[in-house]
């Protein structure tokens, strides 16, 4: 039987794979080839495994035993350990590449004091056996990740995003909804207002997320680890949406016209990933510039843009304004603000700070 010198493996697949499957064809017991090229059984095994390494003198006696040129065999020994060191680096390289240390403190997964600790604990947590396979989960075209994918700033920053978004769907699979409804969740949006005007998180975020989850949306708020500038994330997962909020902005206009940006999201792109990114990164213009228009037409609608427009920038009709459309004062400052019509440090008095609990 005649091989082939140039042979080069995909995976690391060791050499014994290729012993094994020469050995079956010629009708050869593991006890022969053991005898045959002076190694016990057992060490035989390891060889097989890969765990033993094939020596000059192995590949001369699997050549003369089993068939095919020393060469082959040293070339075949040779380019798996290359390819094993190439896993093994990429693997290093993704684990390093994790916010670990945030994971942990956060409670994603276990602390771990070594690299082998850390992959399995990493492996664990996404739910994947290898890297390659945490790339096609997470990465690939079909994850619709694509766009951020392509970015310089998701290709810095991917496995810290995938990891926020990874605990946003474990915490949302333990969450009770019914089945998701963009009919039910747009109808619902006008009840959601009045919550803008509770103090504590503490107090509306059970509300939200009672209300939200009879409509199938998970409205999960997930700490960002280091490395993850995102503020905000909405999906649809095995019928449940998911609606992720980082509480990156501790004051009450940003979280909630994020909070109704991806709502936004939710009911006119339902069909794939929308991540915010809290650096303005602007990654699918189009669907966020008409994300953007709904938060602010659902907070200050058109037919009340000319008294906001118009309203004196003091403490009472700020006030007064903001009950009369059920919002806090601060969401009012908020896009009083984002329309020029306040300097960005003019009123902040009256946005509330949230705490993380």
């Amino acid at each position: 039987m005649t091989l082939s010198a140039e042979f080069s493996p995909a995976w690391a697949s060791p050499p014994g794979e290729t012993v094994r499957e020469m050995a079956q064809k010629k009708g050869l017991t593991q006890a022969n080839v053991a005898s045959a090229i002076g190694v016990s059984e057992h060490d035989l095994s390891r060889m097989l495994d890969g765990e033993l390494p094939i020596t000059e003198a192995r590949a001369e006696r699997l050549s003369a035993y089993i068939g095919a040129s020393p060469k082959f065999w040293l070339t075949r020994e040779a380019q798996y350990r290359s390819a094993l060191q190439a896993i093994q680096d990429d693997s290093r390289m993704w684990v390093s590449s994790l916010p670990f240390a945030d994971m942990a403190k956060f409670g994603w997964l276990e602390a771990a004091s070594t690299p082998a600790e850390k992959l399995r604990h990493a492996f664990d947590f996404f739910d994947v056996s290898s890297v390659d396979e945490w790339r096609d989960a997470w990465l690939s075209e079909r994850a619709g990740l694509t766009a951020y994918r392509t970015s310089p700033v998701f290709g810095m920053q991917a496995a810290a995003a995938a990891a926020w978004l990874r605990q946003g769907e474990l915490a949302a699979a333990h969450m009770q909804s019914e089945p998701w409804s963009r009919e039910h969740f747009e109808r619902l949006l006008p009840d959601l207002k009045s919550l803008t005007r509770v103090e504590r998180p503490s107090d509306f975020i059970p509300q939200l997320q009672q209300k939200c989850a009879r409509c199938g949306v998970a409205v999960v708020l997930i700490r960002a680890p280091k490395g993850c500038p995102a503020s905000g994330a909405t999906r649809v997962r095995n019928g449940q949406a998911i609606l992720q909020l980082s509480a990156r902005y501790l004051r009450d206009d940003s979280f909630w016209f994020t909070f109704f940006h991806e709502a936004a999201h939710l009911i006119l792109h339902e069909d794939r990933l929308f991540l915010e990114w809290s650096e303005d990164q602007q990654l699918d213009q189009r669907e966020e510039i008409e994300a953007n228009e709904f938060a602010e037409r659902f907070l200050i609608p058109p037919s009340q843009e000319a008294a906001l427009r118009s309203l004196p920038h003091e403490y009472k009709s700020i006030m007064r304004f903001a009950r009369n459309l059920s919002i806090s004062p601060g969401i009012v400052v908020g896009q009083l603000q984002h329309r020029g019509l306040v300097p960005r440090e003019k009123l902040n008095f009256l946005k509330k700070r949230y705490t993380w609990e």
